[in-house]
């Protein structure tokens, strides 16, 4: 008899590990909300008590990143886990095009964004994206918010959803979806996907399926659309403070409404007892976008649409109760084709076969049993050529390629042709350019980017034919 129980065991963990446990994964993605715009990563003019839960019972990066400092090719390398170059989704819009001035100063053509004949310009459906893999597990998906990545075959009900509405917009918000839907006139978009997609875990629930919860909120992207009360608060709280300019202050209120939404997601899986099965992330697609009190990206350079600090460096916070030690922290770099293989990794999910997957899993530092990566080197590259300023001779941003290691950030760029390499440890804030002093370990970083390059299948470079040197 107790033989037989003992093979009963054995034929039970067997089976178990067959069938690893599947957590339902909700992923918050905000919108332009720089790595200094939360109280909990040190901004002591913002209020957001709900996030700072979530930070506070969870692991949060300190070196976290986006994978370009714009929306639309951030958000392609989080749902397909592949760097810009794979990808394709090179910018948001090609501006250049429509700007006379800036074109004919360019001396390379940017590579052209993907596009599908018919559908205008987004990430390829042939691309494996992360509800994608998840449904082959057993999932059940659902994504409210920002896509951002393209209509019909490449919108969010055809990239993996099984529900799906796609948001842009605060008050005055469009809806993009299959079904028709009706929406009040005065309901800010936040609060509209954040009832969704607690309707959403509701019915998982219910159901007793695994799901996969994607929330890419509008906030806190432009226009600048706080909500009266939580404005008239801010308003009366820091009045007479000279460092706050007015949109320092409706970006306040408009934080505050994104904290206020986590908050109602966070008790929502409390309420539905699911938390310690659930897994929460939350990111931003890229650095925050310049306000007149530069109160959301201090004390780094740069701002949205710059490969400084600034426009790149963003919250990365995790929790797993039971599974990601509360109140703890990774200095690791890290970035969103990242997030992909994590997830899969947290959920026991096989990685889609023949697909590239650029990211490392974050899962072994998550639990604690590692505090490094393999990975040696993070790079990007941004060809987002904008606003020529004929004075200055210079563009507002050109075509850089970037790669960092070991606390060294080399720029390539592409249209001067020159380097700079900022030594991170010792200069986070990006003040003094050091290629001259370290030409061994500059050209060592020039080396590994051509290498990646080649491996990512990058663009070769075009001659501009309406090019003009001077005028």
């Amino acid at each position: 008899m107790k033989h037989i129980l003992n093979i009963l065991l054995f034929v039970g963990f067997v089976l178990n590990a067959q069938h690893p446990e599947k957590p339902n994964v909700v992923f918050i993605l905000a919108d332009d909300l720089g790595i200094n715009a939360l109280h909990c990563y040190g901004n002591e003019y913002v209020e957001s008590p709900n996030i700072d839960r979530l930070f506070a019972e969870g692991m949060h990066f300190t070196n976290g990143y986006s994978s370009d400092p714009t929306c639309a090719p951030s958000r392609a390398s989080i749902m397909s886990g592949q760097y810009v170059p794979r990808h394709k989704v090179y910018r948001v819009v090609d501006r250049y095009k429509k700007d006379s001035v800036t074109l004919r100063h360019m001396k390379y053509l940017p590579p052209e964004i993907n596009q599908t004949k018919g559908e205008g310009k987004g990430m390829s459906s042939e691309k494996i994206t992360i509800p994608e893999t998840l449904r082959k597990n057993g999932y059940t998906t659902a994504g409210f918010g920002k896509w951002h990545l393209g209509r019909k075959s490449m919108g969010m009900k055809n990239q993996g959803f099984d529900d799906a509405i796609e948001v842009t917009g605060h008050y005055d918000f469009k809806i993009h979806s299959e079904v028709k839907i009706d929406k009040p006139d005065s309901l800010y978009s936040s609060d509209f996907i954040t009832g969704k997609g607690i309707e959403f875990m509701k019915k998982a629930v219910k159901d007793k399926k695994p799901f996969f919860l994607y929330l890419p909120y509008y906030l806190v992207h432009k226009p600048l659309e706080p909500k009266p009360e939580a404005l008239k608060h801010f308003r009366k709280k820091y009045k007479g403070n000279k460092e706050l300019k007015e949109d320092d202050i409706k970006v306040l209120a408009m934080i505050k409404s994104l904290d206020e939404n986590v908050g109602q997601v966070l008790q929502a899986i409390d309420n539905l007892n699911i938390e310690k099965e659930t897994i929460v992330v939350f990111v931003s697609d890229n650095g925050h976008y310049k306000t007149d009190g530069k109160i959301f990206n201090k004390p780094y350079r740069g701002f949205k649409g710059q490969t400084f600090e600034g426009g790149i460096r963003v919250p990365y916070i995790f929790k797993w109760p039971g599974k990601i030690p509360a109140k703890t922290k990774s200095g690791e770099p890290v970035i969103h084709v990242d997030i992909y293989p994590t997830i899969l990794g947290l959920t026991g999910t096989p990685k889609p076969e023949n697909y590239v997957l650029d990211g490392e899993d974050l899962s072994p530092v998550l639990s604690g049993k590692k505090d490094h990566l393999n990975r040696e080197a993070l790079i990007w590259q941004y060809t987002n050529y904008a606003r020529y300023r004929p004075k200055k001779k210079s563009f507002a941003s050109s075509w850089v390629n970037v790669i960092q290691k070991d606390g060294f950030k080399l720029t390539e760029d592409v249209e001067t042709g020159k380097f700079y390499l900022y030594y991170l440890k010792e200069d986070p804030y990006e003040t003094e350019n050091v290629v001259n002093e370290y030409p061994e370990k500059a050209g060592d970083l020039k080396k590994e980017l051509e290498k990646w390059k080649r491996e990512t299948q990058s663009e070769e470079l075009v001659a501009n034919p309406d090019y003009i040197e001077s005028e």
